[in-house]
């Protein structure tokens, strides 16, 4: 289990909400140790105050993505990232209309979405703030497309990507409008944006309510359909459309992730599931409505309003 520290520096407080700028916040409860806040406007919830560097460095550590020091979990959970990076590809062609072009991803990890845009024919770039992991991309990927660093202190040029796609990062962003700000400015114009974020609308956040899985120390923010659209539209984007996301998982990996964030009830019922659940199946692909929101938009292009 990872130890926090009790003592606590520099740790950033909201007294605004950063997405509507509405001062009245509330306090839900406490997740670790720190406030779950919401803000009473938009319904935007965060950490406040968030945690500092140093205790988000021992919770990412070697071992935080599940598989990561295990070398036959490591290639299947690499198997399951490629089907719903094609998930993810199918939806990305289906809202540009089937065009291709430069194509950014930000956390790219060991470049599973990346090695399925190349074989569609985009032309990709990546970002990953783990030197291993990046090191690792570009071998797969057969070139130096995968940048180690975070998106604040990696130079590409502006209006670049016809699309810059992030899954399961926002979440942890500090500062999540600068982000998406940053994000625009790197758009062409009629460039797209992908995002894939856990929901508070999703059926897990209302089933679990304070025990959902995703309420995490290193989740700073936790978006809804209401305010991921919010954001978008306050940064200048257009023809959002937000829907359930849809995952490629399998009993094996959620077994896993339960067990690593254990949640009353469901992680001993899951432990005796995968008692009785033969060994072949265990593994299987299994397309399902996770906990997650999908949301596209466009960057004006200066011909359209809307």
């Amino acid at each position: 289990m990872t130890r926090i520290p009790k003592h606590r520096s520099a740790e950033l407080h909201y007294s605004a909400c950063p997405v509507c700028a509405c001062s009245e916040l509330a306090v839900l409860f406490a997740k670790g140790g720190y406030p779950l806040g919401e803000c009473r406007n938009c319904r935007l919830r965060f950490l406040n105050p968030q945690p500092d560097d140093s205790t988000l460095r021992i919770i990412y550590s070697p071992d935080y993505f599940l598989g990561a020091t295990v070398p036959q979990v490591e290639a299947r959970v690499s198997q399951m990232k490629r089907a719903n990076a094609s998930l993810y590809l199918d939806l990305i062609s289906k809202y540009a209309n089937g065009t291709l072009g430069q194509i950014l991803e930000i956390g790219c990890g060991r470049g599973e979405f990346l090695l399925e845009a190349q074989a569609r024919g985009f032309t990709v770039s990546g970002i990953e703030i783990s030197p291993t992991a990046a090191a690792i991309a570009n071998q797969r990927l057969g070139t130096e497309q995968v940048v180690a660093g975070t998106l604040e202190n990696v130079h590409f040029p502006e209006a670049y990507f016809d699309a810059v796609a992030f899954a399961d990062v926002i979440e942890h962003i500090r500062e999540p409008m600068d982000f998406l700000r940053r994000v625009f400015s790197l758009l062409k114009p009629g460039g797209m944006v992908f995002i894939v974020t856990p929901s508070l609308d999703s059926w897990s956040a209302k089933l679990m309510g304070r025990q959902w899985m995703e309420y995490k120390i290193e989740h700073l923010y936790y978006f809804g359909k209401r305010t991921i659209r919010l954001a978008l539209d306050q940064i200048g984007f257009k023809e959002i459309l937000i829907q359930p996301n849809f995952k490629i998982l399998s009993l094996d990996y959620i077994y896993h992730h339960f067990f690593r964030f254990p949640v009353p009830l469901i992680t001993p019922l899951l432990r005796l599931l995968q008692r009785v659940t033969p060994k072949g199946l265990t593994h299987r692909h299994i397309k399902l409505v996770a906990s997650g929101l999908v949301a596209m938009a466009r960057k004006p292009d200066g011909r359209t309003s809307s």
